[in-house]
């Protein structure tokens, strides 16, 4: 019998040490707010795990001027900007915001989540980058949905996410968690935004969720704007198209226009996956190619009712740079959008 206990307890040893191990890396681009909810409801204990989550996340991306911008918001009865990015990133140094995160204080208090959520839209219409870059935007809230108002949740929850673009992850800590209020903030579907972490065990379960989600979102762009963008070798940029109401939900084309102008790309597209790339999607085929302006025109069907076309351009070289436009045609290639 002690030889079983002996050879159970050393099992689940291994399996915390592969779970520690096996953490998810971020290496793309992405404005990230992070909120932490430091209330009297939550307890000393909790926060402290929801500090070891943030840095284990911060960790894990690729922070820097160019690449991943991170802002730290801690509230209870008032909101703090604990570090606030700005849209160059010049601030945006890894071993400063962790040192930032683990010198957090806990002070109990009410719970403005509302408040906060509100500030945290304000942050990203000041300071995220502009959306013609083509920044995917990421908020993450860990709280224990025991907010002052929750009906202000609701309402700025809704403003965040429309006026944004940003993805919401609601993260419950401490013992009394309502889920219903972690619901109210969060995207949608719930089973990949509102997540638990109620002990240690869970924690890296949880980030490495927010980091293979929050580092895959689609970035945002509208019909018949030009974007100039670029993408590492062997890395996906992903994109989203809202087409909601185009043409009363008849259908059309999506017709890209590409502009390689350094190195190569593949173009993948889907009107089901938001993350489409050679493994689930298929490969977008060349329709006409401009050889004056080296513009290659794609054209991908979409079926009636099509709320949102994603795509995504895959590098193929060292560097690759490229402009493109969308817009939504008829069968005679009548642009409708």
């Amino acid at each position: 019998m002690f030889v079983k206990y002996i050879l159970l307890v050393v099992l689940i040893i291994v399996n915390i040490d592969r779970q520690i191990n096996s953490q998810t890396t971020c290496q793309t681009v992405l404005d990230l707010i992070i909120l932490l909810d430091g209330s009297g409801s939550i307890g000393s204990a909790p926060f402290a795990q929801a500090k070891s989550a943030m840095v284990d996340l911060v960790n894990r991306l690729n922070v820097g001027p160019q690449k991943v911008h991170v802002s730290i918001l801690r509230y209870a009865s008032t909101v703090e900007d604990s570090y606030v990015f700005n849209k160059v990133g010049s601030n945006q140094m890894k071993d400063q915001i962790v040192r930032v995160i683990n010198n957090l204080q806990y002070n109990g208090g009410g719970t403005a989540t509302g408040e906060a959520i509100q500030r945290a839209r304000n942050v990203c219409d000041s300071a995220c980058r502009n959306q013609e870059e083509l920044v995917p935007r990421a908020v993450v809230l860990f709280t224990d949905g025991q907010s002052n108002d929750p009906n202000l949740v609701r309402i700025q929850s809704e403003f965040l996410r429309e006026n944004t673009k940003a993805v919401v992850f609601a993260v419950g800590i401490g013992s009394g968690i309502n889920n219903a209020e972690l619901q109210l903030s969060a995207s949608t579907p719930y089973s990949k935004y509102v997540l638990h972490l109620q002990n240690y065990l869970q924690l890296t379960q949880v980030i490495n969720q927010i980091t293979l989600v929050a580092c895959n979102v689609p970035a945002f762009n509208e019909p018949g704007v030009v974007y100039k963008n670029e993408v590492d070798k062997d890395t996906y940029r992903f994109y989203r198209t809202n087409i909601k109401g185009l043409r009363s939900g008849l259908g059309g084309f999506m017709e890209i226009a590409v502009n390689i102008t350094q190195g190569n790309v593949q173009v993948f597209t889907s009107t089901t996956e938001a993350n489409p790339t050679s493994d689930n999607s298929k490969r977008a085929v060349v329709q006409s190619h401009d050889a004056k302006s080296t513009t290659d025109i794609y054209m991908e069907y979409l079926p009636p009712d099509t709320q949102i076309f994603y795509s995504s351009f895959k590098g193929m070289a060292n560097a690759n740079q490229y402009t493109f436009v969308s817009r939504v045609v008829d069968i005679n290639g009548a642009a409708i959008g």
